[in-house]
C-alpha cells in the first residue's frame, strides 16, 4: 500500500494481535505473581526461610591400576567424609541477641557472654556459664515460654537462689547454639585432640572465604564408620547443624609398599593448585595423583563427577527427593563417570622377587624386556607405604621419609644418577669397534696400570694381566684395557657413541621426574671447567671421572647393545581399559634410534659378556654360592648362560697404594656401588635385568646375585605365559657337557 511516499511498517491487523497477545501474557504473569504471593504465600515463605539448595557432588570410581597378567594393584575403597557448610551454622552472638530483652543485657554485656562461651569452649571440660544472675522470677517466666516456642537448647534458669526471689540465666558452652559449639561437638564425636582440631578448623576457615561459607567444605576426610554412625545419629536429630558425612572413595594400595616408585601416591589439592584446575573439574577437597602412574596418568585414571541438587533445611539436613524435583526438575542429577584403569607392564612375580632378594640399604632394580622396551620389573628402595599418605600416620611418615639419608622419596631408578663403574666398558667397547681401534683379535698389553706422562691409572689386578683380547678383557674387566682404548677414542667419540646409546638424556619412561645423566665432551669440560685434559677421557673409559647413568638408561642401553642396535623407549603400560575392561588403547614398542651397520660389533660385544659368569669371569661364584643353593643350582643346571657385566663404582678415592677394600672394613658412606648388568639367555637375550646397590661392595657378590634371582622367575614362571607375550619357543635345555663342547669351540674369543 503506498500513501505519501512510506510504506506501512505494520499492518493494523498485525499491530493489534501482537498488542493482543502482550496483554495475555501480562494478565497471566499477574495471576501467577498473585497466586505465588497471596494464595500460597505463606508456604513459600516459610520454605524459603528454612530451604537452602545445595549441589552435592556424585564422586566418580578412578581408574584401576593392573599389572600385566590382570591382577589389581590399586583399587578404590569407600569412605566417608564429614563437610561443614559454615553458612547453615547458628551465630552465637545473633543467639544471643535474641535473649536480650528477655535478659536486660546491653551490647557490652552481650559481647562479653559471647566471649565467655568461647573461652569454655577451649577447655577440656567447659562450664556453663552465668549469662544473667538476679532476675526477677516474673522475667525468668518469661524466658522460659519463649524458649518453649523457639527450641532453643543449651539454657537453664534456676530458681529461689539463696532464698530469694530471683533467678539466674545459665548456657551450656557445648549445647548453646553457636558455631564453635557446633565444632567443638563434631571434633569431639570424631575424635580430633586439641592440636589436631586447631589445625582442621584453621584449614577450613581459609578455605571458606567469601560465598564459600554457603557451600560444603571438607573438614575431616575419610573418617571411620564407627565416627561415621555417631555423626549421622547426631546430625539426624539436629544437633551438628550445618555438619554432613558424604560417601566418597580413597584410593587403595593393595599390597602396601609394593611398587611405591611405579605406582605413585595421591593427596589432597592445595589451594593455588585448586584454582588453576578448577575448570578440569576438580573441587575442594579432591586428591591428585603426586608421584608415578598416578601423577603420569592422572587425566586417564580421573572420570567426572556427577551432580546431585538437593533441598536442605536450615539445620543442613536433607528433605525428601520430591521437593528437589518439584523445584529443579530432572536436571538435578547427572551420573559420574568412572576413568580409565592402566594394564601395566610391570610383572607382579618378577616385582615381587626385586623387591624381596634387594639385600643393600638403597638403590634399584630394573628388569626390561630386550626387543620391545617394556618395563617387567622396577623396585627403589628404601621404600614407603602409600597407603600411610592418607592416615593420621601421615605426619609421622613425611617426617620420616623426608630425614632419611637413603632418599626414600627418590626413585633411585630414574631420579639418581651414579657412576656407571665397569659396566660402562661395553658402551667403550663398542665405541672402539665401530672406530676401528680394537676388534676380535686385537690384543693390548696390561702390566697392572696404564700409563700417560708422569700420570698412572691402576688396574684392578694390580699384577696386571699380560696381552689380553677384547673378549677376555670384558669376562676379567681389565682396567688397564679400556684405559687404553679410551684415550685412543678421545672424549668425543666416546661420548657420541654414548649419546647414540641414549646417555645423557632421558630414556622418555612414563614416570615423572626423570633425570638426563651426565656425558661429557670437550665441550662440556670447558664450560664447566674452562679446560679439557686428556686423562678425563681415561677415568670415564672405565664408567669413572664424569661420566654419571641412571640405572634405567643402562638398562636400556645394554638391551640395544644385545638387541642389534635398537634402542627403544622404555614403557611401564601396555594397555588402557574403559570401565567395561574394553580395550581402548593398546601400547606399542617405541623405536627411538637404530644403530645401522654395527651388527658385527655389537655381537661380539654381546658374545665377550656371554663368559662373564664363566670360569674366570668377574661373576663366575654365582654358579657357586652357598647361601643361595636355589639359584646356583639353577644357573648351573637350566643350560641358559647369563650373561652380563660387573661394576664396581668408587665413591671416595683411594690412594694408588691401596687396592680395592674390603666392604666391611670401610665406613658405609664410603663403600663402592656395587652394579651387575645381566641377560638372558646369553646367546639370544630376551630379558635385561640391573640390579645397582648403593654403597654395596662389588656387583659381582652384592647385585649379581639380585638379577639372577630375577631372571630365574622370567623363565620359570612368566615366560610365555602372559597374552602379551610374543616369544618364540625356548630351545632345548642343554646339558653342561654339551655347554662346555660349545665353550670349547668358541674358545678363539678369548685368545
Amino acid at each position: 500500500m503506498v500513501g505519501n511516499g512510506h510504506d506501512e511498517a505494520f499492518s493494523r491487523v498485525r499491530f493489534w494481535t501482537i498488542t493482543g497477545f502482550a496483554w495475555l501474557f501480562l494478565v497471566a504473569l499477574l495471576f501467577r505473581l498473585f497466586d505465588l504471593q497471596v494464595v500460597d504465600g505463606e508456604t513459600y515463605l516459610n520454605r524459603s526461610r528454612s530451604n537452602f539448595l545445595q549441589e552435592r557432588r556424585i564422586p566418580h570410581t578412578r581408574g584401576l591400576i593392573l599389572d600385566q597378567a590382570g591382577a589389581p594393584l590399586v583399587d578404590n575403597r569407600p569412605a566417608k567424609d564429614v563437610y561443614l557448610t559454615l553458612g547453615l551454622m547458628p551465630d552465637s552472638e545473633r543467639s544471643l541477641r535474641r535473649l536480650m530483652a528477655h535478659l536486660e543485657m546491653n551490647y557490652a554485656q552481650l559481647k562479653a557472654t559471647d566471649k565467655a562461651l568461647l573461652a569454655e569452649l577451649k577447655k577440656k571440660h567447659p562450664l556453663w556459664v552465668v549469662a544473667k544472675k538476679e532476675l526477677a522470677t516474673t522475667q525468668c517466666q518469661s524466658l522460659e515460654k519463649y524458649l518453649d516456642k523457639n527450641k532453643m537448647p543449651g539454657i537453664r534458669v534456676d530458681y529461689d537462689l539463696q532464698g530469694q526471689n530471683v533467678c539466674q540465666v545459665m548456657l551450656d558452652p557445648l549445647s548453646f547454639p553457636s558455631r564453635a559449639g557446633v565444632l567443638r561437638r563434631v571434633t569431639d564425636v570424631i575424635g580430633l585432640n586439641g592440636a589436631e582440631a586447631e589445625q582442621a578448623i584453621q584449614k577450613m576457615w581459609r578455605k571458606s572465604r567469601g560465598l564459600g561459607k554457603f557451600k560444603p567444605i571438607p573438614f575431616v576426610m575419610d573418617v571411620s564408620y564407627d565416627v561415621y554412625a555417631r555423626l549421622e545419629s547426631a546430625i539426624s536429630v539436629g544437633d551438628l547443624p550445618g555438619v554432613s558425612a558424604f560417601d566418597d572413595q580413597r584410593r587403595r594400595y593393595i599390597e602396601g609398599d609394593f611398587a611405591t616408585h611405579v605406582l605413585g601416591f595421591m593427596n589432597e589439592l592445595s589451594p593455588k593448585e585448586l584454582k588453576k584446575k578448577k575448570d578440569a573439574g576438580y573441587r575442594m577437597g579432591d586428591q591428585i595423583g603426586r608421584r608415578g602412574i598416578e601423577r603420569v596418568y592422572e587425566n586417564v585414571l580421573r572420570g567426572t563427577d556427577g551432580k546431585e541438587e538437593v533441598v536442605v533445611d536450615a539445620k543442613g539436613r536433607r528433605l525428601g527427593v520430591s521437593w528437589a524435583q518439584d523445584l529443579l526438575g530432572e536436571d538435578r542429577y547427572r551420573e559420574a563417570e568412572p576413568g580409565h584403569s592402566v594394564v601395566l607392564s610391570i610383572d607382579s612375580q618378577m616385582q615381587h622377587r626385586a623387591e624381596t632378594a634387594f639385600q643393600g640399604r638403597a638403590g634399584s632394580v630394573v628388569a626390561l624386556e630386550v626387543n620391545t622396551g617394556f618395563v617387567l620389573a622396577l623396585a627403589s628402595f628404601p621404600d614407603y607405604d602409600p597407603n600411610l599418605l592418607n592416615s593420621k600416620e601421615r605426619s609421622t611418615l613425611v617426617t620420616s621419609l623426608n630425614t632419611n639419608p637413603d632418599k626414600p622419596w627418590i626413585n633411585k631408578a630414574v631420579q639418581e644418577h651414579y657412576a656407571p663403574g665397569s659396566t660402562f666398558k661395553a658402551i667403550t667397547a663398542v665405541a672402539g669397534l665401530v672406530n676401528n681401534l680394537t676388534g676380535n683379535y686385537n690384543s693390548r698389553y696390561c702390566p697392572g696400570f696404564y700409563q700417560m706422562g708422569r700420570t698412572k691409572w691402576r688396574c684392578f689386578h694390580r699384577g696386571g694381566h699380560g696381552h689380553i683380547a677384547l673378549a677376555e678383557a670384558m669376562q676379567k674387566s681389565c682396567d688397564t684395557y679400556f684405559y687404553s682404548l679410551g684415550h685412543e677414542l678421545g672424549i668425543d667419540r666416546l661420548a657420541a657413541t654414548s649419546t647414540l646409546l641414549g646417555f645423557g638424556q632421558p630414556t622418555g619412561i612414563d614416570l615423572d621426574g626423570e633425570i638426563p645423566g651426565i656425558i661429557p665432551d670437550k665441550a662440556w669440560y670447558k664450560k664447566h671447567f674452562g679446560r679439557y685434559s686428556p686423562g678425563y677421557v681415561v677415568n670415564n673409559s672405565i664408567g669413572q671421572g664424569d661420566v654419571t647413568v641412571t640405572p634405567l638408561q643402562l638398562a636400556s642401553a645394554y638391551a640395544a647393545l644385545i638387541n642389534g642396535g635398537r634402542v627403544f623407549r622404555p614403557q611401564l603400560v601396555r594397555e588402557i581399559l574403559n570401565h567395561r575392561g574394553e580395550v581402548v588403547e593398546e601400547k606399542q614398542p617405541e623405536l627411538v634410534n637404530q644403530l645401522d651397520s654395527i651388527e658385527q660389533e655389537l655381537e661380539l660385544v654381546r658374545r665377550s659378556m656371554g663368559y662373564v659368569t664363566q670360569k674366570g669371569g668377574t661373576a663366575n661364584g654365582l654358579l657357586y654360592r652357598k647361601d643361595l643353593p636355589d639359584m646356583s643350582l639353577w644357573l648351573r643346571d637350566s643350560g641358559l648362560v647369563l650373561g652380563g657385566k660387573t661394576g664396581t663404582a668408587q665413591v671416595v678415592k683411594l690412594s694408588k697404594a691401596i687396592a680395592h677394600l674390603d666392604p666391611e672394613e670401610v665406613k658405609y658412606e664410603q663403600r663402592d656401588h656395587a652394579w651387575f648388568v645381566g641377560f638372558m639367555p646369553a646367546h639370544k637375550p630376551e630379558v635385561i635385568i640391573v640390579t645397582m646397590t648403593e654403597h654395596g661392595g662389588f656387583g659381582g657378590t652384592t647385585s649379581a646375585p639380585v638379577t639372577a634371582q630375577v631372571a630365574q622367575v622370567w623363565f620359570d614362571e612368566v615366560r610365555g605365559k602372559g597374552r602379551f607375550s610374543n616369544l618364540e619357543p625356548m630351545p632345548k635345555v642343554r646339558s653342561l657337557k654339551e655347554l662346555k663342547a660349545e665353550k670349547e669351540e668358541n674358545h678363539e674369543y678369548l685368545q
